[in-house]
């Protein structure tokens, strides 16, 4: 089985990089996702095309391939946990907002787990035997001669069954080339592993190459299948082969055009300390033209994550920012500012006036170039935060890792050291 070639790309590369194959941008623009006036490629997933797999990993990662694939192995983890635990139904997200491709990705995952449990299938006949295997005692009284004895009829030719299992049927040719398919194109990434060869799957002949002509076999012995093991697997292959059938292009690309939707949810299950205060927040009341007063409750404020220290009574609000943050022209700006001013103001008449509530940004990345944002008046020469509008507060700056969330969101595991630093802020 030929091992693809791995090679690491990133979120919001520019087009003209040299490190793209061309034939990714092709699978790319086959699947509407670079539109003309395009100059950077909005996505990070997953990419099979020609000559192996394009890994688009989150901006500001520091991942390369010498890691064996494990950059690869935690997104692709990532992104099935992401598309298994969302609220909203399937179909929501295969709309291009949220996860391309989460059908085929959770059906492929299965069809490699189910594999490495159970194997190629094989086909279980049924045969009838003559005093070899179980006895079936009604063919055997109306069609064998009885013997008389002293404790009752004596049956010396006996109807009998047994099962003979078929390996190389077509049904197991259809799966063996099912699995090379998906071991070439996500085993490796699923199973963590730098490279996997199976002798099994080449030793299987081809199946036919009309999708047509395999769906159909599939569905007649769908009809003739009793386990729960075959029924599952024989109507996952069904799925995968329909699914194939009707893409436009033959790679399955699987990820999302807007990482930070990801970005939050990681960051808001891995932080220590979660507090839930959406549903105590303020509310948008309008009043009609009838004098009536009517709260409009689904329309209210919502924080991304806020944090309560363990021990000491005091806050801290959290803005996931999946901005490149290198400077601050890549930086939030003012409308972000606005927003996390009036949650810490939020928070603290919550809590009550004099809680220490501090606010914050986590950008994506290993080294930290922004350490605050804060407001001053125009025309001003800051040299130091004493010369900002102290009213408006500072919103503190954080960088995290986003391969090392990406293992913390896969793994179950926290950010204990990025939720100390969130704290720290407070202590000083």
């Amino acid at each position: 089985m030929p091992q693809n070639k791995i090679i690491y790309l990133s979120d919001r590369i520019s087009l003209s990089d040299a490190s793209i194959p061309n034939s990714v941008i092709d699978v790319l623009k086959s699947q509407g996702l670079i539109a003309p006036d395009m100059k950077r490629i909005h996505f990070s997933g997953v990419v099979p095309y020609t000559d192996g797999v394009a890994i688009f990993l989150p901006r500001n990662h520091q991942a390369s391939t010498e890691d064996g694939g494990s950059a690869g192995h935690y997104l692709i983890q990532a992104l099935l946990k992401y598309y298994q635990d969302k609220d909203s139904g399937i179909d929501a997200l295969e709309n291009g907002e949220e996860l391309i491709g989460g059908r085929a990705l959770s059906l492929a995952i299965s069809l490699i787990n189910d594999y490495q449990a159970n194997g190629l299938y094989v086909r279980r006949v049924k045969e009838r035997t003559f005093n070899s295997g179980k006895v079936n005692w009604s063919r055997t009284v109306s069609r064998s001669p009885a013997y008389p004895s002293v404790s009752g009829p004596i049956y010396m030719d006996l109807q009998t069954s047994r099962s003979r299992y078929i390996a190389n049927c077509e049904i197991a040719e259809i799966h063996a080339a099912v699995m090379k398919e998906l071991f070439s194109d996500y085993g490796m990434l699923w199973l963590g592993i730098s490279s996997y060869f199976d002798e099994r799957l080449e030793h299987i002949k081809k199946p036919s190459d009309s999708l047509e002509v395999n769906l159909t076999y599939l569905r007649r012995e769908l009809q003739l299948s009793y386990s729960e093991r075959d029924i599952f697997l024989i109507n996952s292959l069904i799925q995968y082969l329909e699914l194939k059938k009707g893409r436009l292009s033959s790679s399955t690309l699987i990820g999302v055009r807007k990482f930070h939707n990801l970005w939050e949810s990681m960051l808001d299950e891995c932080l220590l300390g979660k507090y839930p205060v959406n549903s105590k927040l303020p509310v948008p009341v309008y009043q009609t033209s009838e004098g009536q007063f009517i709260s409009i409750a689904q329309k209210g404020q919502r924080t991304d994550t806020v944090l309560k220290h363990f021990d000491e009574n005091r806050f801290a609000v959290v803005d996931a920012k999946y901005y490149e943050a290198s400077s601050p022209y890549t930086a939030p700006g003012w409308p972000d500012l606005v927003k996390q001013f009036y949650y810490q103001q939020a928070v603290s008449q919550l809590e009550g006036e004099g809680t220490p509530v501090s606010n914050h940004f986590i950008f994506p990345g290993s080294n930290a170039k922004l350490k605050s944002a804060h407001v001053a008046s125009r025309g001003i020469d800051v040299k130091s935060s004493d010369d900002c509008l102290l009213e408006y507060g500072t919103i503190h700056c954080h960088y995290q890792d986003p391969i090392e969330l990406l293992k913390a969101y896969v793994c179950g595991e926290h950010l204990t050291q990025l939720t100390n630093e969130i704290f720290d802020v407070l202590a000083k």
